[in-house]
């Protein structure tokens, strides 16, 4: 650096900072946004917990759907959205302990757009957490839980997907298919579902009205127990 650019760089540097002395001088007092919109844009997409309530039920032998909405109560007025096959994990209280327990979401992401979250849960007999839920959650019981979280999600790397399920772990993927019919997901996906029976197969009614919807989608059910004709 020559002494010319040395001492333009000392002018400029002075400059500068008359500049903000001035613009501080001159400032609003106004006072400033307790949020900002990307904060509250943040706290939307990953808020730390969520505070829902039980609007409907429905009971699939072995397991149940619960339908939630924001408990606008407890200061949650929206859902946090999601891309298909992320979870929530629910806060529960249990007698003296506190736990948490996470749940792939089986609805679409377009449905929590419109306020409703869908978890189907298989009861565990001799577990701890689904018999509680099933002796406890009514239409109207209030659940506290996570935002949603979890790198089960499509990648648009390659246009036709397979999956391998079995049992309840076919919820994430249903809110896949469910997310592809209603446009969206841009994708083909197989799914390969394992079973013991015709009868334990869950979600199956709802995965055959998809699959007949659009041809992005097809189910092939696989079934250890039982052998049936013509399946």
């Amino acid at each position: 650096m020559n002494k010319f650019e040395e001492i333009k760089g000392i002018i400029d540097l002075k400059k500068l900072q008359n500049e903000r002395k001035h613009e501080i001088q001159n400032a609003s007092d106004a006072e400033l946004p307790k949020k900002y919109p990307m904060n509250i844009l943040e706290e939307e997409l990953h808020p730390e917990t969520q505070y829902l309530k039980i609007t409907k039920i429905i009971d699939r032998d072995d397991a149940k759907s619960f339908v939630f909405v924001p408990d606008e109560s407890k200061g949650t007025s929206k859902l946090a959205y999601f891309q298909a096959g992320q979870y929530i994990s629910l806060k529960l209280h249990i007698g003296k302990s506190y736990c948490t327990r996470a749940y792939a979401i089986s609805s679409t992401p377009k449905q929590a757009l419109s306020g409703e979250y869908m978890l189907t849960i298989k009861l565990v007999k001799n577990g701890y957490v689904t018999p509680y839920i099933w002796e406890n959650w009514k239409v109207g019981t209030e659940v506290a839980a996570s935002g949603p979280a979890g790198q089960l999600f499509y990648e648009p790397l390659r246009d036709k997907k397979t999956i391998i399920a079995g049992g309840s772990g076919i919820t994430p993927f249903y809110s896949m298919a469910g997310a592809i019919a209603d446009g969206t997901i841009d994708a083909n996906l197989i799914i390969l579902y394992g079973s013991r029976t015709h009868n334990h197969i869950l979600l199956g009614d709802e995965l055959d009205r998809i699959a007949a919807k659009t041809d992005k989608v097809k189910v092939v059910n696989i079934l250890s127990d039982e052998e049936v004709v013509m399946w």
